[in-house]
């Protein structure tokens, strides 16, 4: 019984493997086909090379030889470029991914459709033939699937590697900006120890001055009012915006991939080569021989390139990436030679297009490789910075309201603990005269107080330790903070919003859903600008963010992997010219004991400006 459930499993995760990469590759393909992009310089050298070896027009080579049918397919494919280029200003003028599609695949079918009696006419024109328009439906369904396949690998592979060399450079410059901080808020360290080491030392000596002299109620109120400036200068350098401080600029630290040719393939899953090949042979063998030697031939081609597969991957198996691609390309050249001998003994004929094989296979297997490292490289790449950004961003912020904290704290000691035992200290000097032991007393608890703001970053950290402290980056105000000196954000909290924040647990969610925001902002837009909007539904909190782009793959039914703890709660999809996550987090999390640090501001968080 076991067996057989986990043979059922191993079924259920097999179809579901193999129904997501067709997913993912309908969903590349739409994109290339859509991306304005289409007709390339990589799709013009494919074209050719498909043009002289497995299309070529070898049905009057017995008049012309092989000189004069090579002449024709150069020529001809030279009209067929001419006439495209329309179809490729067009679609690079198009702005709506639909008519973009339009264009370019009616483009290809006519193109592919008339090649055939191009060829005739120029045979015709040239060498003044008769026309053959023997098979012509043979000839021009083998011209719509090479063309239509071919030029779609082409354009897939071109288009993967445009958007890894877009998403590497919008992320690794996102990282470099955010890196920025590490510097600044060295600096801000450095400079809040300094300050509160100033102030403490100064308002120690102002103390100790104060007592010496006539401690009377002036002189009391005058030093509680040189507390009360202390403290207000640390509260608004508490509030400093780090995005001020100048700092050098860090190199990007991803550089563009680089490497040999070899070193970009990558095994295509299995049967696609053949099922890419077969395709554009079956409808020649049907021809000849008919359905008996179309199965042959098809089976033939399944066989040999299932066996490719499975070498390729074998021997290649801890390989380097040039090694590998090495043995790709000669597996495959190898699978062209024993295909071409396979046809010259199966089919019935001496017809030169039977050494198409030897040259049109390796090339179909290349090209899939290619694509299959080009699409695989995007999402490696992508995922690699995007869980880099995320890391850089939550760290950041960890650390900057770190070090915002003992400001903070100062502030608050100086503003409560110091001048209300400075009231008491006048108090009791407006009655009459002090004792020594109200001096000495008012001297111990002021030292005890400067001792607590001078030793507050190191016994934080120790109660951080402990894990009794909600991490930093919880605090969303900080987080956008952190991500302004990167982009413009226009946030929307509403009161409700700000309220249920305060909560630790929940404040958590959020920020992380932000964060994550912020990341989809980068990676999918050159814009600078997102808008991130909070606020109550029923029982959850709605978190939205959203930036001008374009998704290059499918929407999603639930949010990144990133997000940790939100399961199927969230999406990502696109809206008009935008791209929106949108997350519901649930409002009742089973933690009830905030710990209460700076909260969020909901009129400062409203105003649709730029925060930071």
């Amino acid at each position: 019984m076991t067996s057989v459930s986990g043979v059922a499993g191993m079924s259920r995760r097999g179809s579901a493997l193999a129904k997501g990469r067709i997913r993912l590759g309908t969903h590349v393909w739409w994109d290339a086909v859509t991306s304005g992009a289409f007709f390339g310089p990589a799709s013009i050298v494919l074209s050719f090379l498909m043009a002289v070896t497995g299309l070529a027009p070898h049905q009057h080579y017995e008049q012309v030889g092989y000189v004069g049918a090579f002449a024709v397919a150069i020529l001809g494919w030279a009209v067929l470029v001419v006439a495209l280029i329309p179809a490729a200003v067009a679609e690079r003028r198009l702005t709506r991914r639909r008519s973009r599609a339009v264009v370019v695949l009616t483009a290809v079918v006519v193109a592919a459709s008339a090649r055939p009696f191009i060829h005739e006419i120029l045979f015709v024109l040239i060498f003044d033939i008769p026309l053959i328009l023997d098979g012509w439906h043979v000839r021009v369904l083998s011209n719509l699937v090479v063309w239509v396949i071919g030029l779609s690998i082409v354009a897939m592979t071109a288009r993967s590697i445009d958007v890894t060399r877009g998403t590497r450079g919008r992320l690794s410059h996102a990282v470099s900006i955010l890196g920025q901080g590490r510097s600044r808020l060295a600096r801000f360290e450095n400079d809040n120890r300094a300050l509160l080491d100033e102030i403490v030392g100064e308002l120690r000596i102002r103390r100790d001055g104060m007592l010496a002299g006539d401690v009377d109620f002036d002189a009391v109120r005058n030093y509680s009012e040189v507390v009360r400036a202390a403290s207000h200068r640390l509260e608004d350098r508490a509030h400093h915006n780090l995005n001020l401080i100048t700092v050098e600029q860090p190199a990007p630290p991803f550089e563009r991939r680089s490497g040999s040719l070899l070193s970009q393939l990558r095994p295509p899953p299995y049967l696609i080569t053949g099922l890419v090949f077969a395709a554009a042979t079956v409808p020649y063998t049907h021809h000849l021989g008919g359905i008996p030697l179309a199965l042959l031939c098809l089976a033939t081609v399944l066989t040999v390139t299932l066996a490719v597969d499975a070498i390729t991957r074998a021997v290649s198996r801890g390989k380097d990436p040039r090694a590998r691609g090495a043995i790709i390309v000669v597996a495959w050249a190898a699978a062209g030679v024993l295909l071409t001998a396979c046809a010259r003994w199966l089919l019935p004929t001496d017809d030169p297009a039977l050494l198409g094989p030897i040259v049109s296979l390796p090339l179909v297997g290349v090209a899939l490789a290619a694509c299959t490292d080009a699409i695989a490289s995007a999402a490696i790449s992508s995922r690699r910075l995007e869980a880099v950004l995320v890391l850089v961003a939550r760290t950041l912020t960890l650390k900057t309201a770190q070090a915002r904290r003992p400001l903070r704290h100062a502030a608050h000691v100086l503003h409560g603990r110091v001048q209300g035992r400075c009231v008491m200290l006048a108090a009791y000097a407006d009655e009459g005269t002090l004792t020594d032991e109200q001096v000495d007393s008012f001297r111990h608890e002021l030292d005890e107080a400067f001792e607590s703001v001078l030793w507050y970053e190191a016994e934080a950290e120790a109660v951080l330790r402990t894990d009794t402290v909600q991490s930093s980056h919880e605090d969303v105000e900080e987080l956008v903070s952190t991500w302004s000196g990167l982009l413009e954000v226009s946030s929307d909290i509403t009161p409700e919003a700000a309220e249920a924040l305060h909560a630790p647990a929940i404040s958590r969610r959020v920020a992380t859903v932000v964060n994550e925001g912020f990341v989809n902002a980068v990676k999918h837009s050159e814009a600078r600008r997102v808008w991130l909007a909070i606020a109550v539904e029923g029982p959850d909190l709605l978190v939205r963010t959203w930036s001008k782009g374009t998704l290059e793959r499918s929407p999603s039914k639930s949010a990144s992997r990133t997000i940790s703890g939100i399961g199927d709660r969230g999406r990502i999809f696109q809206r008009a010219d935008e791209v929106v996550l949108e997350v519901s987090v649930p409002l009742s999390t089973g933690h009830t004991a905030p710990v209460r640090i700076e909260h969020l501001s909901a009129r400062r968080m409203r105003s649709g400006a730029r925060v930071g």
